[in-house]
């Protein structure tokens, strides 16, 4: 799908909504058409929502020399994993780009070997486990999580993927139609 800088752009440029146009000005039908095409955007947006969900489930970056953080970057052996690495992706992701955060985790973790994977799953699972997750091994948990982090970041960098144009999605939707 095209995908302009914000899904405001997007209104602006292909349904002439300014941000300024009041919403009791809009018809039942441009109602459904911002629906629809929120809902076609989604996959980006709700990769990159489940990334910063999934960080947030860790602890925060503390002042402590040996905190949750330094134990990761120690199993995994990637400084890319400590606060001051993540910071500026985690916040372009909390703004709605999660393309960096998704890229830098999906390597991260791609680069691991098996024995640093387990590690740094003991260490994530031992930071997580919480009393309803009580019955699962702290491994179990930590892979888990990796887990769902390469899904989520693969679908963020498979969403924004080339950007491609208006008109190659216009050409997609009457391929389809003739098939």
């Amino acid at each position: 799908m095209y995908q302009p800088d914000s899904f405001a752009q997007f209104l602006e440029s292909r349904m002439n909504m300014t941000p300024e146009l009041e919403a009791t000005r809009l018809s039942t039908e441009q109602v459904a058409d911002v629906a629809l095409l929120a809902v076609a955007h989604a996959d980006s947006y709700a990769g990159t929502a489940r990334l910063i969900s999934l960080m947030a489930s860790l602890p925060v970056p503390s002042d402590e020399p040996r905190d949750f953080w330094f134990e990761l970057w120690q199993a995994a052996d990637d400084p890319v994993l400590l606060p001051g690495n993540l910071r500026g992706q985690l916040l372009r992701a909390v703004d709605g780009d999660g393309t960096a955060l998704a890229d830098q985790l999906l390597h991260v973790i791609a680069e691991m070997s098996t024995e640093q994977r387990s590690a740094a799953a003991e260490v994530i699972g031992q930071a997580i486990g919480t009393e309803h997750l009580g019955g699962y091994k702290s491994d179990y948990i930590g892979e888990l999580w990796l887990r769902d982090v390469e899904s989520a970041a693969w679908q963020v960098l498979h969403a924004y993927r080339g950007r491609r144009t208006w008109e190659d999605q216009q050409e997609f939707v009457r391929a389809w139609q003739h098939a």
